[in-house]
């Protein structure tokens, strides 16, 4: 049987990119949560990163 061809996979490409500033290259970030008539804080809650779409690589790194 011949050896399994194994291709590089995302994270390993994703390496040589700068990570999002945004998120630090998690994917993820903390959206405040907000209630009531004055709009108040009242929490925090995970959400994903809207710069780079869970990715985690930085899409526009020469713009900034």
């Amino acid at each position: 049987m011949a050896p399994r061809k194994t291709s590089p996979t995302k994270a390993a490409e994703a390496n040589d990119l700068p990570p999002c500033p945004r998120c630090q290259g998690t994917g993820w970030v903390t959206e405040s949560v907000y209630a009531g008539r004055k709009r108040r804080e009242v929490g925090e809650t995970d959400a994903i990163c809207s710069r780079c779409l869970f990715t985690g690589v930085d899409p526009t790194p020469d713009r900034y």
